[in-house]
């Protein structure tokens, strides 16, 4: 009799549960607030396969937000954009884009990106090039250096990097991305594991769980890593120049790289919307850091490209540029102005690279 009212209570238990999740899927979705879907990261089977870091073959509308919706594809190299051949055919110039969801094209459609602008604005001009789109939302400089390296085998002919002005502060970071996502590999890729993941992935209420995640690690997480405390303005000065000195290091790695294998280098400034219109700057170290990583990149020999004269000379409202008040992601319009802010830029290394193997690029 015990054991019947106890399967009972299980059952019971386990019904509650079940229409309480099916529930709250339904709440989530009619909602609008949580998306359904979203972009997955590779697989450990994947990345040993192919150079992207990106589940292959996806095609995602993504709903983060009722006010902010937009398509997303990812080829079968683990790119977001078209397809491409793996070797590159001799007659194209080939271009990768490095940054985080800035680059990636957050809240914007696969065709309104950074590098779908450029390589649309280039073709237009009767140029053979490929813009690939190697822009991963979460990373910085440390996560990017790894993930040029597994790009290398693409054989780029020019690297574009796009700093954006969360990239200093986000170094505090521990794991860093790349190594995140290495974890997130290992745990999806255990046995039973797998099999409940891909059942779960596209619901709302996983989406939910991992927006709070995502939340309760923004939050919860040290403001200082590696041990170092910060207890005084000189303290926190000294974490500060720590964080720029590893900025500058992976910098000069990445230039490195680059170099010794003839590939030409563009450093991008991306600014922040709080640079348009109204300074709205708590503290000076915000104030100045974009002009401070441009000049690094200029004093390193890197082609630096400054985009805020071409935002501020379209005389728009931030909200015209950027996904406010929703978001602080460039929208349409964002994206379209940096493309042509780099056109000057991306020319010259152009025809840097025709001038160096004239016969194989017409």
């Amino acid at each position: 009799m015990r054991a019947r009212k106890t399967f009972l209570v299980i059952c019971f238990a386990g019904l509650l549960l079940a229409v309480t999740a099916v529930a709250s899927e339904l709440a989530l979705r009619v909602s609008g607030h949580i998306s359904t879907a979203s972009i997955h990261a590779i697989s450990n089977a994947d990345f040993v396969r192919v150079p992207g870091m990106f589940e292959p073959n996806q095609s995602v509308e993504e709903t983060p937000h009722p006010k902010l919706h937009y398509h997303a594809t990812i080829n079968s190299l683990g790119y977001r954009g078209p397809e491409f051949q793996r070797i590159r055919p001799p007659h194209v110039v080939r271009i990768l884009c490095l940054g985080d969801s800035g680059t990636f094209g957050q809240f914007v459609n696969d065709e309104e990106t950074l590098s779908a602008n450029l390589e649309r604005m280039l073709q237009q001009e009767g140029i053979s090039v490929e813009v690939i789109n190697g822009g991963v939302p979460g990373t910085t400089i440390v996560d990017q250096v790894e993930i040029l390296q597994r790009s290398l085998s693409l054989a780029p002919d020019i690297v574009i990097l796009t700093f954006s002005e969360n990239d200093i502060t986000d170094l505090e970071a521990e794991p860093s991305q790349f190594a995140a996502l290495a974890e997130n590999r290992r745990v999806k890729g255990r046995t039973g594991l797998k099999t409940v993941y891909e059942l779960v992935r596209d619901t709302a209420l996983f989406n939910y769980f991992l927006k709070v995640r995502a939340t309760w690690n923004t939050y919860s997480a040290p403001h200082v890593s590696t041990g170092v405390l910060i207890s005084s303005p000189e303290d926190s000065e000294t974490r500060h120049e720590q964080l720029w000195a590893n900025y500058s290091h992976h910098l000069e790695i990445m230039l490195q790289s680059l170099s010794s294998r003839n590939v030409r280098f563009i450093f991008n400034g991306y600014p922040t919307h709080q640079r348009i219109g109204a300074d709205t700057f708590t503290d000076d170290r915000s104030r100045v850091q974009l002009s401070r990583a441009e000049a690094l990149a200029r004093n390193m020999g890197i082609t630096t490209v400054s985009l805020l004269p071409s935002f501020r000379e379209t005389r728009l409202t931030k909200e015209e540029l950027y996904h406010l008040p929703y978001d602080g992601h460039a929208n349409r319009m964002g994206y379209l102005i940096q493309a042509k802010a780099l056109l000057p830029a991306v020319r010259e290394s152009i025809q840097e690279v025709r001038n160096s193997s004239p016969a194989s690029r017409p």
